[in-house]
């Protein structure tokens, strides 16, 4: 195999697919970055048997063939070769690939291509499309739910349901739940409804452009899911267990809604936890002002013992009544604060011992519930 490429095109490819890079792999081949020629170009394949992405850069081939490349040598000699023309050429007898860039060479081990696993199919009969821009914010507002470790899988997931005229996204780690809807037009007789991680959405939404006009082919299978972006395809697997009833959690009839720019409960929230023993420690918030849309402060505090405490006041009004004070873990506010766009938020208030529902106007189909994490002291 020999093929020349400019640097731009194969550090793009490289990156893109590297993060389906096996980290602890069962087999050595899964730890590298399959590499052959096609029609198309050159192919890319990273895979770790949960999450495979696939990707094609354009090239010149000289002569045809593949290997599999060191993922991390890969990865750091693309990035660091001078600016010129990359030719990579693959010597079969011994078992090596030289990369070539300007005056800079290297010479890496490879192994053979036989042995790095094949992707899942997942037939595209029934695929469908929807707009990146949508899809983007799907993702980007519903996976800072999603759990990183939990036992149980189902957490690491987004729930994902296909309806003909919707699509329906909902993560959840047990202390918040993040729930977006938005119209569609799929192609189906019937509902389908699966959990794929989040890890594997966040890879595809990394690749996504809010204002882009690409369309996103997606299909479905058995055991798998997949997403094509122009050349480049993610297929993971999905994830299996019962997802909870997440309907019953909202909040209904909800007394009092308190209104606050976002940004500035944002930098608030930031500076106060400055206080907090650690990530997942608790702020208190407390509302002190008239009813119907008067406007009054909201206090943030955190106190540790040990360390101090803070205190912050930051103007807001409040829609309806309701005595105001709750704690809940600093980070998970932050989080939903740094997804949304609106100039305002709306912090929906039942009581201490409910969720409190986190809204904007410009977005009315997302909602997130954050738990309060202990009764007020």
């Amino acid at each position: 195999m020999k093929v020349s490429c400019s640097k731009a095109a194969l550090v793009s490819g490289v990156q893109t697919v590297y993060k389906a890079v096996s980290a602890k792999p069962t087999i050595p081949a899964l730890s590298g970055v399959l590499v052959e020629t096609c029609p198309q170009g050159l192919r890319l394949v990273a895979y770790d048997l949960e999450l495979g992405i696939e990707t094609f850069i354009p090239v010149t081939i000289g002569k045809e063939g593949s290997t599999v490349i060191p993922a991390r040598y890969f990865s750091e000699i693309s990035r660091k070769l001078p600016q010129a023309e990359v030719v990579l050429e693959f010597r079969e007898e011994t078992q090596s690939v030289t990369i070539s860039a300007g005056r800079a060479d290297f010479v890496v081990k490879t192994m053979p291509a036989i042995e790095f696993p094949a992707l899942p199919e997942i037939p595209e009969a029934n695929s469908w499309s929807i707009p990146e821009g949508e899809l983007k914010t799907m993702i980007r507002r519903t996976a800072p739910a999603a759990a990183v470790d939990d036992a149980r899988a189902f957490f690491k997931g987004i729930y994902t349901l296909f309806e003909k005229d919707s699509l329906t996204m909902v993560a959840t780690d047990s202390f918040r739940l993040a729930h977006r809807k938005t119209s569609a037009a799929f192609d189906m007789d019937e509902p389908v409804d699966v959990i794929i991680p989040a890890k594997a959405l966040l890879e595809v939404e990394r690749n996504l452009n809010e204002a882009g006009e690409r369309e996103v082919s997606i299909a479905i299978a058995e055991n798998h899911a997949m997403f094509r972006i122009g050349t480049t395809t993610y297929v993971t697997r999905l994830l299996e267990g019962q997802f909870p009833n997440y309907k019953q959690v909202f909040p209904q009839n909800i007394p009092a809604r308190i209104i606050c720019d976002r940004l500035q409960l944002l930098d608030c929230v930031d500076r106060v936890s400055l206080m907090c023993k650690d990530e997942l420690s608790a702020i208190r918030m407390s509302y002190t002002g008239d009813e119907g849309m008067a406007s009054g402060f909201l206090t943030i505090a955190a106190t540790t013992p040990e360390v101090g405490e803070g205190r912050e006041d930051i103007p807001v009004s409040m829609i309806g009544h309701a005595e105001v004070t709750v704690a809940m873990r600093a980070r998970y506010l932050r989080d939903v604060l740094r997804v949304l766009d609106g100039d305002e938020v709306c912090l929906g208030y039942t009581s201490f011992k409910h969720p409190i529902e986190v809204t904007e106007e410009t977005d009315p189909s997302y909602t997130y519930l954050l738990m309060p994490v202990t009764a007020p002291v």
